[in-house]
């Protein structure tokens, strides 16, 4: 897999991780939303090497503008 490949896989995770976050705030007592935000978490860490959700959305992002990946729209 090539880094554009790699920017474009980390894309759509943090993508899929800010759709699922935007469920989750806006109904944190649903539990099949809570289970799909956290498991989006769980892709994104795996991704970025993070632990944390946050830090692995900053990681993300940091690394998709260094790339000069992303839509800009996150």
């Amino acid at each position: 897999m090539d880094a554009s490949q790699v920017g474009e896989e980390i894309e759509v995770k943090l993508k899929h991780y800010r759709w699922w976050q935007s469920r989750f705030l806006a109904s944190p007592a649903d539990a099949r939303v809570r289970a799909r935000f956290e498991r989006s978490v769980e892709v994104l860490c795996a991704a970025t090497g993070e632990r944390c959700g946050r830090e692995a959305a900053s990681t993300a992002e940091r690394r998709l503008r260094s790339t000069g990946g992303g839509s800009g729209d996150s």
